[in-house]
């Protein structure tokens, strides 16, 4: 019985996130990982919200220019 409800919350996060999320994978050269969640670890971020803040950013940029 516990199974079920775990599952039956598993299945609701994951209907959550398919409707509100796109999902991008992002490939990174090996020890780029570790770069990457030390930066956003200094910014205070999780490594997804640093990579989207610096996507903005440069996206930002690239409108000013």
């Amino acid at each position: 019985m516990a199974f079920s409800d775990k599952q039956a919350a598993f299945n609701y996060v994951n209907q959550y996130q398919k409707e509100k999320y796109d999902r991008i994978t992002v490939m990174a050269n090996k020890g780029k990982k570790a770069e990457y969640q030390a930066a956003a670890k200094l910014k205070g971020m999780s490594l997804s919200a640093f990579i989207m803040f610096c996507v903005d950013e440069k996206i930002e940029d690239m409108k000013n220019s």
